[in-house]
């Protein structure tokens, strides 16, 4: 069997039910493709695609303790982690050393591309990795010409706070360089208010669009952040000039912020939007979205932020909420992964790893998920409608497959990439027993007989699951098999 009539049988069977009509019949998750085990899903949604070793850990601990595991990672031993990160020193440096690099700007981004990736395929802390991914695209900034900001932002803002709580990350990116440029507050003066900041703090850093604030609120904010600007000889790159601060009174969100004050304007202005329930409601709608489903039950949402507005927006309690509810353990696959989560995914399943940098880049590019990369300041789209079309399913079939059978099979890509399959799965000794050691590396479990029969058909070219592995059909089939499970239907959606 060729590939390409694999692939067609594979997306003749998705299923279409339960997605929303718009999305296209090969864009449909299959039906029930892969068991619905609890702790399965857990791991499924919480790491960047689940490793045997991690299955194992969950089973021997249980549920619940897994996630509390995941829940505090200051626990969980990285130090393996550590070691691979000491081959991009730059990520250490603050902003005013890298800015003495040469091509300084580059270098940052590329530092920051390959530490995102590099972490989120090894390091135990997995939850945490997700999660800093999720408030990098809240908070969003592009690297195009910010990438020495954002290595604090990403630093001292984002990674520290990313399972802690709401008000100490806000506070940072309000202060932050990266976000003073990218949304023009470093040029907010009361001679010339720029609303930017305001405008995009509301609606997408707190309280959302329909969160209850106005035109006049937008305004009131801009005059309560004028002077909050740049100065690079300061310690953090952040200043206060109060000479260019609207002392005059303000009215906010029902709020009076008296005359005559300077930077205490700003920060009761985050106070008040950090205990807001439409902030409580918007973050918790779209932790839902990412975890859950593109369209999250309304009470699930409620309660979250219940949760949430009880523990003064400590994270931890939030998320511990919505992945022990029933809407999540009925949630199982309805999430499609973005092309990111698919990239780290197939390179936790495969383990190839990159000789050359630009490899790396260029599949991200193609999969149009650059880390850093989105440009508006509403961060990468969560939900499969914006991710499902032809292009973006032919960009995963190439980058799963040149990973795997590429990388397993052609000397040219060879000479690029390091290909670690054949230590993936054992000595199995039959065709069936391979096809199995793959889907564990893949999906963590065996598949449903029926797939599992597809995939048989294609490694021993019809014959039997018991026919014997042999160094020829190793060498035609092993790539091809990880590469294909990768690019099923199955596998984009979790």
């Amino acid at each position: 069997m060729k590939r390409r009539d694999f692939l067609r049988i594979s997306g003749a069977a998705i299923a279409t039910a339960g997605v929303a009509n718009a999305l296209p019949n090969w864009a449909m998750p299959p039906e029930q493709a892969i068991p619905a085990d609890p702790l399965l899903h857990l791991l499924n949604r919480i790491t960047w695609g689940p490793r045997p070793e991690e299955i194992v850990r969950a089973q021997a601990i249980g549920y619940e303790a897994y996630l509390e595991e995941q829940l505090n990672p200051e626990n969980i031993d990285d130090s393996e982690m550590d070691t691979r990160l000491e081959s991009l020193p730059i990520l250490a440096m603050n902003r005013q050393t890298a800015s003495l690099l040469s091509d300084p700007e580059y270098r940052t981004f590329l530092a920051l591309t390959e530490g995102m990736v590099m972490r989120a395929v090894h390091s135990k802390r997995q939850l945490s990795e997700r999660m800093a991914e999720f408030w990098l695209d809240l908070f969003n900034i592009p690297s195009e010409e910010l990438s020495i900001d954002l290595l604090d932002f990403h630093h001292n803002v984002i990674r520290p706070n990313a399972l802690g709580n709401f008000r100490d990350m806000l506070f940072g990116t309000a202060r932050s360089p990266a976000m003073l440029y990218y949304l023009d507050n470093y040029l907010n003066e009361a001679e010339h208010p720029n609303e930017n900041y305001a405008r995009e703090l509301m609606e997408l850093h707190t309280l959302g669009v329909d969160g209850g604030y106005t035109e006049t609120d937008v305004k009131e904010v801009a005059r309560a952040f004028t002077g909050w600007t740049i100065r690079d000889a300061t310690e953090t790159g952040f200043f206060f000039d109060p000479n260019l601060h609207d002392t005059g009174e303000k009215f906010i969100l029902g709020h009076t912020l008296p005359a005559d004050r300077g930077i205490e304007d700003g920060l009761q202005v985050l106070t008040i939007l950090n205990s807001h329930p439409s902030t409580a409601r918007f973050i918790c709608g779209k932790l839902s979205v990412r975890f859950v489903s593109d369209n999250p039950p309304p009470e699930l949402v409620e309660s979250a932020a219940q949760v949430w507005m009880d523990n003064s927006g400590e994270i931890r309690p939030v998320l511990r909420h919505i992945f022990l509810s029933e809407a999540f353990r009925q949630s199982v696959g309805q999430k499609l992964r973005r092309p990111l989560d698919f990239f780290v995914g197939t390179l936790r399943a495969s383990g190839t790893e990159f000789r050359e940098r630009y490899v790396m880049i260029e599949m991200l590019q193609d999969l149009a998920q650059m880390p850093y990369g989105w440009q508006p300041p509403n961060g990468y789209p969560d939900v499969a409608g914006a991710w499902a079309n032809s292009s973006g399913l032919l960009a995963r079939w190439n980058v799963a497959m040149t990973l795997t059978h590429g990388a397993w099979s052609d000397p040219d890509m060879q000479s690029l990439m390091t290909n670690h399959l054949i230590e993936r799965i054992g000595q199995p000794a039959t065709a069936g027993e391979l096809v199995d050691s793959v889907a564990q590396q893949v999906f963590g479990v065996p598949l449903p007989e029926a797939q599992r029969a597809t995939f048989i058909t294609y490694a021993t070219d019809n014959a039997s699951a018991d026919m014997p592995v042999t160094p020829r059909l190793l060498a035609q089939k092993l790539g091809s098999l990880f590469g294909l499970m990768l690019a099923s239907p199955m596998y984009q959606w979790r």
